[in-house]
């Protein structure tokens, strides 16, 4: 991404003389709060500014946003409010979300993620990257700033209010792709202190203190999340959503998360996939 592109000063003035993309990126960058105070009504305006400029992906994402609403009017205040969680486990804390996205964005998160997807990676604790390991068979569509757009911005408020985290402590967002036999072996998403290969990202980031997924097709067989703690075994319908905490009140980490991303036995399985820290991370 190039400089002009995160500057919201450089984007107003593109977008008064007249530049649709650059008006759909400010709609981002005023939605997320990045360089200039959160606003999602004002970043909606921005966005209608773009598909009256002829920017068609701003167009679509009025019509994918506003629900079929004949007027198109986009319900900020729906879409902030995520449906109440039921309880799967109460240790370690798991919770359902039945009907957190629609099907309609469901879709468009799969059709963006086909273009982006490339071999999943496990955390590198030496590097603070990632890097392929047998445990992940799977494939991955990561999307960074450059790649967000507002619907997507919108999920991401959505989950960080289900989570009761600040937005600012999300990750970048993941969707995770699996064909037949294809897995995330057991793993926990936590990163554990006593790791010295650790510390430097724990400082500059904290821990990763929740993790939500988002099932977005349920089109396939097999392909449940497996908990090892009771035996739990999950997979929710299209739109449905899976949230646990990684850590217990007091802080440290819960080592009854681990989990695995169990294979599919026929179709694929997409799944959106987001970890929450607790605060932006630090220089």
């Amino acid at each position: 991404m190039t400089s002009s592109a995160a500057d919201p000063s450089a984007l107003l003035a593109a977008a008064e003389a007249g530049d649709g993309p650059a008006a759909a990126r400010l709609a981002v960058l005023t939605g997320i709060g990045l360089g200039v105070p959160p606003d999602w009504r004002r970043a909606m305006e921005l966005l209608g500014r773009a598909a009256d400029l002829g920017f068609e992906p701003a167009r679509e994402q009025i019509a994918l946003l506003a629900g079929g609403s004949a007027d198109r009017a986009i319900d900020i205040a729906a879409w902030l409010n995520a449906p109440r969680p039921r309880v799967l486990s109460e240790g370690p804390a798991i919770l359902a979300i039945d009907g957190f996205l629609s099907p309609e964005v469901c879709d468009w998160m799969i059709a963006r993620a086909e273009a982006l997807v490339e071999p999943a990676l496990v955390y590198d604790h030496a590097t603070g990257s990632g890097r392929r390991e047998s445990v992940r068979t799977n494939t991955a569509a990561v999307f960074d700033l450059e790649k967000m757009d507002v619907v997507l911005a919108l999920v991401r408020e959505r989950i960080a209010r289900a989570a009761g985290l600040p937005v600012p402590g999300l990750e970048w967002t993941q969707v995770l792709h699996y064909e037949v036999g294809q897995t995330f072996d057991w793993h926990v998403d936590w990163l554990d202190p006593a790791t010295p290969g650790y510390a430097a990202d724990l400082a500059a980031r904290g821990q990763r203190i929740a993790t939500l997924l988002v099932f977005l097709n349920d089109d396939f067989e097999g392909g449940e999340t497996a908990f090892e703690a009771g035996g739990l075994r999950h997979r929710g319908r299209k739109g449905d959503a899976l949230l646990w905490a990684n850590t217990l009140p007091d802080g440290s980490i819960d080592r009854r998360t681990r989990h695995a991303g169990l294979p599919p036995t026929r179709g694929e399985k997409w799944v959106l996939s987001q970890w929450l820290r607790g605060r932006a991370p630090r220089a």
